[in-house]
């Protein structure tokens, strides 16, 4: 009975072990299957904060094919995801300061439209505490963004500026760090 489960056992291990990359302890598969598609990993990177280096969260960025061009991506139709996987434990608190802190990078200038701000509430509110090995993903399409915290939704915006300057808070002009963006963009570090 086992000998007719092997061949397929031995697929499913050599198909999860062939396709992933790690980085950090955190391994992401190169690959992120999407309502009939399959995106790839375009980069992935390791947020560390504090001058002593908290490694805080490894982050990978799929795309429908590979690009290095930050404006093609947000300006491209095509859904995008955003995978990050939770190094050390943030409090909801400290959740809540960092998508304020995001915001105020990348809207602070008049970027966002104000029309934004109750979908930004919502989702700050719906942002739950995490845990060591929690993860977070952000599906972007050209109707808005779905989040999810562990695989369970928490998110369904609407609102596709928002979707765009969330993503943009990634790869955009004011990420959380340089080397994130690079790394999220598949190009060396500067």
């Amino acid at each position: 009975m086992i000998s007719k489960f092997l061949p397929v056992l031995l697929f499913c291990c050599l198909s999860t072990a062939a396709a992933a990359v790690t980085l950090a302890g955190v391994t992401l598969r190169d690959t992120f299957p999407l309502g009939g598609e399959t995106l790839v990993l375009n980069g992935i990177a390791l947020r560390s904060m504090t001058i002593f280096h908290v490694r805080v969260y490894v982050v990978g960025l799929y795309l429908t094919k590979p690009s290095h061009d930050a404006q093609a991506i947000l300006a491209s139709p095509d859904p995008k995801v955003i995978v990050m996987q939770f190094l050390h434990a943030a409090s909801k608190e400290q959740m809540d300061k960092q998508y304020r802190e995001g915001e105020a990078n990348n809207c602070g200038h008049g970027e966002c439209d104000p029309s934004d701000e109750g979908d930004f509430e919502r989702l700050v509110a719906a942002a739950p505490a995490m845990e060591v090995g929690d993860t977070s993903t952000y599906i972007f399409t050209q109707h808005g963004m779905q989040v999810f915290a562990n695989q369970k939704l928490i998110a369904d915006i609407a609102n596709r500026d928002l979707a765009y300057h969330m993503l943009a808070g990634f790869i955009g002009d004011h990420p959380p760090t340089p080397e994130l963006r690079q790394a999220l963009l598949g190009l060396p570090p500067t």
